[in-house]
């Protein structure tokens, strides 16, 4: 639960700006952060949804790890968030936890799309966000109800890796892009624009600067500054995911081929028959374990304050 002295902050840094903003963003902005006063569960729902989402992202990067053991994917797992899901159906009760964990990637895409629709600022920035946010909702929405699915049919561990995973949609999305007129462009910038937010979770980690979605206090036996430490290497690992994913769909545009474009499975198998590219493959799961550990750890310090630097989290 909320304290009176834990500032509540809903819609975006803009809606509070004194300068520039209109009346009508101003009022709007204290209706929406008076109502989340009132009902402080509604903050307690959203830091499940995001603990929800940790375990997720925690998932992935075990799956990955088995990516070095088995690079050649004879596995039935695949590293992907959607691999991760499909992994939960086959523990122990694994039905029970793909609800719960179904419930909470649900409460977690409600407050993303409670972003969206709060009053705020209507500058490019502000709508920029917006479309990160609902991205980022729908991402979290279709993982939902896909551990609802595999919930609802008992033994059934799900398509995590063949035809129907994360890869083949890749592909053949990228062959139907590429057969429009000028498809290859956009494919190109499509992959440019990936790695420059791959850049941006980058500098997320240099910088730190998610701590403004955190309360700056310890969570049990951890202290802040080993939260700051974990959100450091997490982001670190995100980057380097996405990033790899940017890499091969550029590849794919510039030699006009869409079998180059590949999920994080495909990004990670790619890179991992040498060496070095299996030590990176065992950096980004690494990242993706800590970065998992992290939201589930930090949920009960999560502000879940929808800053800019929140865009597409």
């Amino acid at each position: 639960m909320t304290s009176d002295s834990t500032p509540v902050r809903v819609g975006t840094q803009g809606d509070y700006a004194t300068d520039g903003g209109s009346d009508d963003d101003e009022i709007g902005s204290d209706a929406a952060e008076s109502f989340v006063r009132r009902h402080p569960w509604v903050i307690d729902l959203g830091r499940i949804g995001w603990a929800a989402k940790g375990v997720v992202y925690l998932l992935t990067g075990i799956v990955a790890v088995m990516v070095v053991v088995d690079p050649y994917g004879s596995s039935d797992d695949e590293a992907s968030q959607s691999g991760a899901v499909a992994q939960i159906a086959r523990q122990p009760f694994g039905e029970i936890l793909l609800w719960v964990v179904a419930a909470g990637l649900l409460l977690y895409a409600s407050w993303r799309l409670v972003t969206v629709i709060l009053p705020a600022d209507n500058d490019g920035s502000a709508w920029v966000r917006r479309v990160g946010y609902t991205v980022s909702a729908v991402t979290y929405i279709f993982l939902a109800l896909t551990a609802a699915s595999l919930a609802s049919k008992p033994g059934s561990s799900g398509d995590g890796s063949g035809s129907g995973g994360q890869d083949a949609q890749v592909e053949r999305a990228t062959r139907r892009v590429m057969e429009w007129t000028g498809g290859r462009y956009l494919v190109g910038i499509a992959g440019l624009v990936v790695i420059g937010i791959g850049c941006y979770f980058m500098w997320k980690a240099i910088t730190a600067s998610f701590e403004k979605q955190l309360e700056h206090r310890s969570v049990g036996p951890i202290p802040y500054d080993a939260l700051v430490v974990m959100g450091r290497i997490g982001w670190a690992g995100r980057a380097v995911m996405v990033g790899l994913i940017g890499v091969f769909l550029t590849r794919a545009a510039i030699r006009f081929d869409p079998d180059d474009a590949k999920g994080l499975d495909g990004s990670l198998r790619a890179i991992a028959d040498s060496s070095i590219g299996r030590i990176l493959v065992l950096a980004v799961a690494a990242g993706l374990i800590v970065y998992g550990a992290y939201c589930i750890v930090s949920a009960p310090a999560r502000r879940l304050v929808a800053t800019d630097d929140e865009v597409t989290a």
